[in-house]
């Protein structure tokens, strides 16, 4: 790099051309422009494009604007500060280009993965939609399938062993029993409707000999997670 010197103003008025000028200048006492003071306190590089100098004060870097440096320090500067040739500044600006366009790469790239990772996530958060509904969906056909067993077991039971205790029905010889599919209760969390009729041959304790009949009637089951199904009532209709 060429030793010629220009103002540090002439470089700063040249935005394409980047130049930080490392120094090391201590001072006892630097007071700013806009009255800020500090004491051993050295300048250790610059900057002629951003127009900013650090500073090391105390051990602590600290960045200043250089137009707020004391006409004596800024001098200095301008002492210190390289000039570039036609060949330098041409070669620091394709650098330049080089650099932004790289950066500019870096971007894209850094959006595009973002992207790609956003779209898999989107589709790793349908494909667990999709899963936790089929597994919802599954659950809920066992629970039906739970309740249904249930409620064929429990009315059969209750139509033989159950049913009107009073009436002049004996022991129950035969029965069937033909229930709807279980329908959920609104208002009730994992409560269900199942509604059915019944067929039973029996011995009639009255006339002394076997008697028919047939009766409708509903039976509400509640299930939960923790437990089994319960019967809340058997209603005939």
């Amino acid at each position: 790099m060429s030793l010629r010197f220009l103002p540090l103003a002439l470089l700063l008025a040249v935005p394409t051309v980047a130049v930080v000028v490392e120094v090391n200048l201590p001072l006892k006492e630097l007071r700013l422009k806009d009255g800020m003071l500090f004491t051993e306190v050295a300048v250790r590089s610059f900057n002629t494009v951003t127009g900013t100098a650090m500073l090391v004060v105390n051990k602590d870097l600290i960045s200043v604007r250089t137009a707020l440096l004391p006409d004596e320090v800024a001098a200095r500067l301008r002492e210190l500060t390289p000039v570039m040739s036609k060949e330098e500044q041409e070669a620091e600006k394709q650098q330049e280009v080089a650099d932004r366009k790289k950066a500019a790469e870096n971007a894209e790239r850094r959006q595009k993965t973002a992207e790609e990772e956003a779209q898999a996530a989107r589709a790793a958060s349908r494909s667990l939609n999709v899963k936790v509904a089929t597994e919802n969906a599954t659950k809920a056909d066992r629970v039906v399938e739970e309740v249904a067993k249930f409620a064929q077991q429990r009315s059969q039971s209750y139509f033989k062993y159950q049913d009107d205790p009073h009436s002049n029905i004996g022991a129950v010889v035969g029965s069937d029993i033909f229930l709807e599919n279980p329908e959920p209760v609104p208002g009730w969390t994992g409560r269900y409707r199942v509604e059915g009729v019944a067929y039973r041959q029996y011995i009639n304790n009255q006339a002394s000999g076997f008697g028919r009949g047939r009766r409708e009637f509903e039976i509400l089951i509640q299930t939960s997670d923790r437990e089994k199904p319960e019967i809340v009532e058997i209603r005939i209709k």
